[in-house]
């Protein structure tokens, strides 16, 4: 159900942030709300390292925060004024990407964006290996999971605004660098376990924050671009064709788990930092959208 209402709110996001700010700016309005939320899981994560005994209690109440932030998030939402007529369309959204997958044919920059998109889900897929290395080596306190989630809270506040800028000037070169950078973070956590380090308090939190960073600036970049792309009349049709697209590449996702089973993790970050690598080349064939 949470992956549900994600993927809806994607959709509607990105159709009303076309319709309500202009382009140039998209990217640094998307990169602070980035980095204001960021500060917020930054106090999440000092209360999970400062409260580690009390892990029911910090689950449950973050859970309970989070369900408030969704219902807060749709209260503002419904007080942004669209232009009559905005709307029209809407209700055959359900209908869209499935209806609509001819444009992946029609439109080649929409086929090798998604396919660039589907490489970079790498920098998402890579976190928990990053756990599964450390719980190897003995890093499994939940003092530990904080200073993983403290590290990507950091990421995101430092990193956001300024991939948010940079989306604005070129998101086409925003998702190059993330994939290269991603590729690096990943060869770092394979590094400090190859050390013997993945079991410090330090080490995969290091990697992680290079990992995150990385992962922000894909978040931002392919936002950015999606919505600079394509007009209003197929903004939402787009996003709906890549959101299921990449919910397809989710699912078949599960082979890594396999491949992990058989080889292990290292070999599994091995092969995302391929995929990171190979995101990057497939983006720098898009096309330059060039600021407004």
């Amino acid at each position: 159900m949470l992956a549900l209402a994600r993927s809806v709110a994607s959709v509607a996001y990105k159709d009303v942030l076309g319709k309500t700010i202009d382009k140039g700016q998209r990217g640094t309005v998307t990169g602070l709300a980035a980095s204001w939320s960021a500060v917020v899981v930054i106090g999440f994560a000092l209360v999970l390292i400062t409260l580690s005994d009390a892990r029911f209690a910090v689950v449950a109440g973050a859970l309970g925060l989070a369900a408030g932030a969704w219902v807060l998030a749709g209260v503002i939402f419904a007080g942004l004024a669209e232009d009559a007529g905005a709307q029209d369309g809407g209700a055959n959204g359900w209908q869209a990407a499935i209806a609509n997958l001819r444009y992946l044919r029609e439109d080649p920059q929409l086929a090798r964006f998604i396919t660039a998109r589907g490489l970079l889900t790498a920098t998402a897929l890579a976190p928990p290996w990053l756990v599964v290395l450390a719980s190897a080596d003995g890093g499994a306190a939940l003092e530990g999971l904080g200073a993983l989630v403290l590290a990507a809270a950091l990421a995101a506040l430092v990193s956001g605004y300024v991939w948010g800028r940079l989306a604005d000037r070129s998101s086409r070169r925003v998702l190059i660098w993330t994939g290269i950078s991603g590729a690096a973070g990943m060869a770092l956590t394979l590094l400090f376990w190859a050390l013997g380090l993945a079991g410090t308090l330090w080490a995969m939190p290091l990697a992680l924050f290079a990992i995150m960073i990385a992962h922000q600036g894909v978040r931002l970049g392919r936002s950015t671009y999606l919505v600079d792309m394509v007009g209003e009349d197929r903004r939402a049709v787009y996003t709906a064709i890549a959101n299921t697209v990449i919910g397809v590449i989710l699912l078949a996702s599960g082979v890594f788990g396999a491949i992990a089973g058989l080889f292990g993790a290292a070999v599994t970050l091995g092969l995302f930092a391929v995929m990171a690598l190979g995101g990057a080349w497939v983006a720098y064939g898009l096309k330059e959208l060039g600021e407004a």
